[in-house]
């Protein structure tokens, strides 16, 4: 019978043996001797005495009622004795006989004999679970970790599970080393979590930062619903990352002590990697204090110098109290203004960098429709250039710089400083060139005239217009939604370039004409790129059915495919156009300038009418007017009632507009009545016509905007 003792240990009460309490008070006073003359002695013991704590801790969370002799000379067996802290052989090989004296006292048995299963802490790759099961089943940890990689998407629950509840092997012997997940307090921005994730997987701290920062990006990509980057591109788990973070935050402990430092780190908590520990720290803690001293005492002698100079100025000259104030309140003015720029240019920078992710983003999402406006050789080098060099080169050199400023790395600034403003001059020549050869290919228009289309009814009372149904296969939400093109297939490319126009018919039956437009790099191949739209057009009973889009090969590039529809409405009718069909408004190429609109500049003397989906109307002697509908009918029209009205103000006003102008252009046209020849503008279409329905003479189409290029951004 062994008499057993309470005691207060690192204000942990402790049930220990009598023997062992005398064991435990000669080591400790060893230590006191051995440390004597050290720097920092008192902490290092009481950090020595705290692990040494938490080890008797461990050992009575296991069932023991009390320390016993055998419990204490293990514990100093693992932190350590002071005369072999020189001999590191001697502690690697008694943790050693330690951890084989376990194995073989408990084999992974539990007091019944039954086999246990343990994590590996000597031969884990991240939480220790596959060479755990492989020790328990008796086979190779490889096998093991295949299989996980194999059926990764059914085991990562369970390898999770398996991590938190199976105890670690290194819990079977007493203070052996361990990797513990810890809060970095030392070298924390926000509160240590990326650099605790850093020190227990062995990579450096930048790595899980950039990886709570990298999802932000998301940001861009989403903020517009209507546009959409390839899935394998696109990072969505943006306020998950803050969450996550938030949720490590509260849950990760703060490494405070000594031992739980050593544990984060991976080190073995002993005698000897405390004492180093401790004394870094008080090294560090003197420096600190010795520069925050040297600054306090520079800072006191120039204030006290600033005070003796101002009392003497006071006492010389009592006038000066009022200037001081001046300067005073004009300092403070100063102050303001610095914080307002500051706060201006990092809008400014956030801004900037925003938009060259933007832009990085769209114009490579642009790729899928490189083939259909690019062509092969030098347009192809220098697109890649452009993307590369111009677009690319300041998005890395952004995410490099910020990526540095993290890490706090400052070699080598000057040469990634001059590569990659190099690598943007070389972009720069590629995007110049590359407009300068896009521009020669839109250079020129075709020849366009109209060309009726035939309806098989067009005495129908009213024209419900509609778009044929494809069942194409298309990419539309997978890629990029930039207009003008709207679908991308295998091995085409639709253009949603059309253009539907509404006037008034002069006969009482229906009309159609169609108008088609291209650009190229002569009137020749123009002419042939609108000789090659196929755009079909059919009447089956009182509907009209129209192409949603123009189809693009790769072999006919996109060069402004346009086409116009006018349908002439006799008096006393009504037509009707469904929504989602994608007319009214074309989209165009221009090099040089954008434009945000466009108007019926098709159109010159103002005859067209505007119009909206889903709204019937009715042509009257005055022109198109909208029929009011019931209030048990779909009322998905009222929503566009202020619309209407604004468009029918805009359209007197443009009408008016026109009138003026007409009559300020009236000279002219007196004037050119001796020519004989028809206008012939490099800027102009002319189009004859011999239908009533349409127009009665020659009408000059402007394309001063026809090349426009309009991103959905």
């Amino acid at each position: 019978m062994k008499k057993v003792i309470n005691i207060n240990f690192q204000g942990r009460v402790i049930p220990i043996e009598e023997n062992a309490f005398d064991i435990l008070n000669k080591y400790i006073e060893s230590l006191r001797k051995h440390f004597a003359n050290e720097e920092g002695r008192d902490e290092i013991i009481n950090d020595i005495e705290g692990r040494i704590a938490e080890l008797f801790g461990e050992t009575l969370k296991k069932g023991s009622t009390c320390v016993t002799e055998d419990d204490v000379n293990s514990v100093i067996d693992s932190m350590g004795r002071p005369e072999d802290f020189d001999d590191e052989t001697t502690n690697a090989n008694s943790q050693q006989s330690n951890f084989q004296y376990a194995q073989e006292q408990q084999g992974y048995n539990n007091s019944n004999g039954q086999k246990k299963m343990f994590r590996d802490e000597d031969n884990k790759i991240l939480g220790g679970v596959c060479s755990g099961l492989a020790n328990y089943f008796g086979i190779d940890p490889v096998v093991i970790r295949i299989l996980f990689v194999i059926f990764f998407g059914v085991m990562f629950i369970p390898y999770i599970i398996f991590w938190v509840a199976v105890p670690s092997s290194a819990s079977q012997v007493i203070g052996s080393k361990r990797k513990r997940l810890f809060r970095d307090p030392d070298d924390k921005i926000i509160a240590g979590v990326c650099s605790g994730i850093g020190h227990y997987f062995g990579i450096a701290v930048w790595i899980p930062r950039l990886l709570f920062l990298l999802p932000f990006i998301s940001f861009i990509f989403r903020y517009w619903d209507w546009w959409s980057f390839p899935s394998l591109l696109k990072i969505s788990f943006s306020p998950s990352a803050v969450l996550v973070y938030i949720i490590l935050w509260m849950i990760l402990p703060e490494a405070k002590t000594t031992s739980e430092k050593l544990e984060m780190k991976g080190e073995k908590v002993d005698l000897n990697n405390i004492k180093n520990t401790i004394q870094s720290d008080i090294e560090s803690f003197a420096k600190r204090a010795e520069t925050f001293g040297e600054t306090i005492k520079e800072k006191g002698t120039e204030f006290g110098n600033t005070i003796n100079e101002k009392s003497k100025q006071f006492a010389t000259e009592a006038s000066s109290v009022a200037r001081k104030k001046s300067k005073g309140i004009g300092d403070i003015i100063l102050l303001l203004v610095k914080i307002f720029v500051y706060f201006i240019v990092g809008c400014v920078l956030i801004a900037v960098v925003a938009a060259l992710l933007g832009l990085g983003i769209t114009t490579t999402g642009l790729l899928p429709a490189k083939k259909y406006i690019i062509h092969d050789g030098w347009q192809n080098y220098f697109t890649w250039g452009t993307l590369l060099f111009f677009v690319w080169v300041p998005v890395v050199g952004v995410v490099v710089f910020i990526i540095r400023r993290i890490a706090r790395l400052k070699n080598n600034s000057n040469l990634i400083r001059y590569t990659f403003s190099a690598l943007w001059v070389i972009g720069w020549i590629c995007l110049i060139n590359l407009i300068m050869l896009l521009s020669k290919d839109f250079k020129y228009h075709n020849n366009a005239y109209e060309e009726p289309i035939q309806l098989e009814n067009a005495h129908v009372q009213k024209l419900h217009v509609k778009a044929f149904s494809t069942r194409k296969y298309y990419q539309e939400n997978n890629w990029f939604k930039i207009e003008p093109f709207n679908f991308i297939d295998e091995d085409s490319i639709t253009v949603g370039n059309i253009s539907l126009r509404i006037i008034q018919s002069h006969t009482d039956s229906f009309a159609v004409k169609m108008v088609k437009l291209s650009n190229g790099n002569s009137k020749k191949q123009a002419d042939e790129l609108s000789s090659n739209i196929n755009f079909k057009a059919s009447q089956i009973d009182s509907s009209l059915y129209l192409d949603r889009g123009i189809v693009i090969t790769p072999k006919e590039k996109f060069r402004n495919q346009h086409v116009i529809i006018t349908i002439a409405v006799p008096v006393g009718k009504k037509i009707y156009i469904e929504k989602n069909t994608g007319w009214q408004w074309s989209k165009r190429v221009s090099i040089g300038f954008i434009n945000t609109h466009d108007i019926e500049w098709y159109d010159s003397e103002g005859k067209a009418y505007y119009w909206n989906y889903n709204t019937e109307y009715l042509m009257t002697e005055k022109g198109l007017e909208k029929i009011k509908k019931n209030s048990k009918e779909n009322d998905d029209d009222d929503d566009n009632d202020d619309i209407d009205n604004v468009q029918n103000n805009w359209s007197e006003k443009h009408e008016k507009f026109l009138n003026n102008l007409t009559e300020k252009s009236a000279n002219w046209k007196n004037k050119q009545l001796s020519y004989s020849t028809k206008l012939s503008i490099s800027n102009h279409y002319t189009i004859p016509v011999n239908n009533n329905n349409v127009c009665n003479k020659e009408k000059p189409i402007n394309l001063n905007n026809l090349l426009f290029l309009r991103f959905a951004l």
